[in-house]
């Protein structure tokens, strides 16, 4: 994500804005972790780092990212 900018925003904050439709909620973590940590936010999309900047432009679509990692 060339354009990014890290914002840290409390998680009362975030919540807020994927209830409304504003940001998309990043679960950015190893695929070997999975498996020990099956609990996400619920909603939430699952990625590997590798991932996230050849699919920044499909992720982010027309709202926010609001990425975080388990």
């Amino acid at each position: 994500m060339a354009d990014a900018t890290e914002v840290r925003i409390p998680p009362a904050e975030a919540k807020r804005r994927v209830d409304a439709g504003q940001a998309l909620l990043l679960d950015v973590v190893q695929p070997h972790v999975w498996a020990s940590l099956p609990q996400a936010i619920r909603g939430a999309v699952r990625i590997s780092p590798e991932e996230v900047g050849e699919r920044a432009e499909e992720l982010r679509g027309a709202r926010g990212v609001i990425a975080y990692c388990t």
